[in-house]
């Protein structure tokens, strides 16, 4: 089974962590990990199963952007972003669901505490969240360069009061109105 960035390289099988093995390239340092083997770790995985809210690049990544072929099957594999706060992507096989991990690519995971979600970065749902809160992020700061982060935050404030009211309408006729006080 060769490299699918280095095309020429044999992997070499690994043990990435206890009982879950994956195929590591001695020249680039990435690995390919077979989905059943992430699945039978994952299953058999009694760590806490939890997501941090600090998930930042801890180490630097490579992320080849050439196409890769499926060292298993033969097929193009298909890149999925993992965070939008992560700047790098996961390939997938869409055949036989194989990764690839571009070296550090693991790592981060790791130490992110997302090596356990993994199976959650290729589906739609995962993606259409991520997409969501890029877009989200886009707004927020087409506004706080509007209105500036202190006016922006006050806004916020103001906006979540009045969406809670019960008189929102009223609230807002009277916000939108240059007069409300005349007849």
């Amino acid at each position: 089974m060769k490299c699918p960035v280095c095309k020429n390289i044999i992997l070499e099988k690994t043990n990435l962590m206890d009982n879950l093995y994956a195929f590591t390239c001695e020249n680039c340092g990435g690995n390919w990990m077979r989905y059943e083997d992430y699945w039978k770790w994952y299953s058999q995985n009694t760590e806490e199963k939890v997501k941090w809210h600090e998930i930042k690049n801890h180490l630097d990544v490579l992320d080849s952007t050439n196409a890769k072929i499926c060292p298993d099957c033969g097929r193009i594999l298909i890149k999925y972003k993992v965070d939008n706060r992560l700047d790098f992507y996961l390939d997938q096989c869409g055949g036989c669901n194989g990764i690839w991990f571009d070296k550090n690519e693991w790592e981060n995971l790791k130490l992110n505490n997302l090596h356990n979600q993994v199976h959650h970065f290729f589906t739609k749902p995962w993606q259409k969240k991520l997409r969501e809160e890029a877009a989200r992020d886009k707004f927020e700061d087409k506004y706080i360069k509007k209105f500036g982060r202190w006016d922006y935050e006050r806004l916020k404030e103001i906006r979540e009061w009045i969406y809670k009211s019960s008189k929102k309408s009223e609230m807002l006729a009277f916000l939108i109105d240059e007069d409300p006080y005349k007849f």
